[in-house]
């Protein structure tokens, strides 16, 4: 019941928007009462947070799928990476809207997905450090500015008409991952 409910909330989402977003609608969509869902989640936040934390999960998977699943050198699988986030975006567009809606209480569940997420992101650019792709520096903020450049072309993303935009956006992620972290 839990899954259906979450999975619910995502449709609810992408049809009407977060703001939409009740125990009750959902409850009613899914034939069931009121009580039944608050059975799963305490409140709109609890269901929120798990949604959050479901997204968040599939989009750490997607992102170690594309770095684990590409062949050749290190631009090639942070290109893949940036790719992957992109396309989860557009592809997953309900649990983007909310993963980014509001910051996650910390020690919470979807924060420890973001987290894993994040850190999938920066062990890659640890690795790019060791064999001299990436300048030296801290990592962490490296990989927060990837992050933010590969985020804003994925929140344009959401709005483009270009068919050509994937690889428009691949281009510009290049050139500014390259910006971002040139060794030169």
């Amino acid at each position: 019941m839990r899954a259906a409910l979450i999975e619910c909330g995502l449709e609810l989402i992408q049809e009407k928007g977060v703001e939409a977003l009740t125990l009750r609608e959902i409850g009613s969509r899914l034939g069931v009462s009121r009580s039944a869902a608050y059975r799963h989640f305490a409140d709109k936040a609890a269901l929120i947070e798990a949604v959050t934390e479901a997204g968040f999960l599939t989009f750490g998977d997607a992102l170690q799928a594309a770095k684990d699943n590409t062949s050749g050198d290190f631009w090639t699988r942070m290109n893949a990476m940036a790719r992957a986030y992109v396309r989860f975006a557009n592809e997953h567009r309900p649990y983007f809207e909310v993963m980014f809606a509001v910051p996650p209480q910390p020690g919470c569940a979807s924060a420890i997905a973001g987290e894993r997420a994040f850190a999938i992101l920066e062990q890659t650019i640890r690795e790019g450090q060791e064999i001299g792709e990436i300048r030296p520096g801290d990592s962490t903020m490296l990989a927060r500015a990837v992050w933010a450049q590969v985020h804003g072309i994925s929140t344009l993303r959401l709005d483009a008409t270009d068919p050509d935009f994937v690889a428009l956006s691949s281009e510009v992620l290049r050139k500014g991952l390259s910006v971002s972290t040139s060794s030169g």
